[in-house]
């Protein structure tokens, strides 16, 4: 589990070191970290990338099994400042985190998340809250 924070944070990291590796234990350990999120239920959109460009892309382990399956690609928007990353699993995009300097509220910041596989992003996160890899993505469940 997660947050969006430690996300981009992780990615300063990786900036920094230029090593995939430590990055990928760095976010491990976020993903596998204890804590209870409060979640929003409903159907969410996805955030529009009109005006982002993609700044990188890892994979990175999100369910703490030590296997990198999440693709975690992070983008900005230069004219507004603001921060989006996505998480996709067995090739299915699942998360999506919005950082924006459009205000405080989970409106503007949040990560949403499609929590079974349906293509439907049916939970929202403040950005300090923890998320992880849907079950329905996990390597131990048997679709």
């Amino acid at each position: 589990m997660m947050t969006h924070t430690q996300v981009l944070h992780s990615n300063r990291i990786q900036s920094t070191l230029r090593r995939g590796t430590v990055f990928a234990a760095v976010l491990a350990a976020f993903f596998c970290s204890a804590g209870v999120a409060a979640v929003e239920q409903g159907s969410f959109k996805a955030p529009p990338l009109d005006g982002y460009t993609m700044t990188s892309e890892q994979d990175a382990d999100g369910d703490g099994d030590g296997l990198k399956e999440t693709h975690v690609k992070h983008y900005s928007n230069k004219t507004t400042g603001d921060r989006l990353f996505s998480m996709t699993t067995k090739g299915k995009l699942w998360a999506w985190s919005l950082q924006s300097h459009a205000g405080a509220s989970s409106v503007n910041n949040y990560v949403i998340r499609d929590s079974n596989c349906d293509g439907v992003f049916d939970q929202r996160y403040d950005l300090e809250e923890e998320f992880h890899v849907p079950d329905c993505l996990s390597y131990a469940h048997k679709p």
